[in-house]
């Protein structure tokens, strides 16, 4: 299942990658296999990543915090299949909240989604790895964070003010 648009915008060879896909479904017939959803509402879109067993989420320069697509697959505590971030990463743990595999490697990435299909553990793993790193990232730990930030400055001011005089 292909979750969302067929084409984003960002890369404007999205458009000729989308081609070589859909070529390649028909040519190994799986047109009966693949599910393109389009865009749908995002209760859909949550309803169907929370039934994935896997989620694969190949970027050619590795996976990010910056991708929305990574964020939502890890709200939702999806085992997650990316590729090694160009730049490290340190949160993102490979065999721990993601696995990891080279960008353009076909061979790895397919490997490592039959790795999952057969390893339950591996998969619940996953889940709850990237269900605890997306805490990380909820709205009450921002503002908690953000506040504390806002505390320190006004304190570090105010000492300053009272030095001053």
């Amino acid at each position: 299942m292909i979750i969302g648009g067929k084409v984003g915008s960002s890369d404007p060879t999205n458009a000729a990658y989308l081609h070589k896909i859909e070529a390649l479904i028909v040519e190994l017939g799986l047109n009966e296999r693949v599910i393109w959803t389009g865009y749908t509402p995002a209760d859909e879109v949550s309803a169907n990543l929370l039934a994935a067993d896997v989620c694969v989420l190949p970027y050619r320069d590795g996976a990010s915090f910056r991708r929305g697509s990574f964020m939502a697959a890890l709200a939702h505590g999806c085992a997650i299949v990316s590729t090694t971030p160009r730049v490290p990463v340190p949160e993102l743990r490979d065999g721990e909240n993601v696995l990891l595999v080279p960008p353009d490697d076909a061979e790895a990435l397919a490997g490592a989604v039959a790795r999952l299909a057969e390893n339950a553990d591996l998969r619940r793993r996953l889940r709850e790895g990237a269900a605890a790193l997306a805490q990380h990232f909820t709205w009450e730990r921002i503002a908690t964070q953000t506040l504390a930030l806002y505390q320190t400055l006004l304190d570090s001011n105010e000492e300053h003010l009272c030095s001053a005089s």
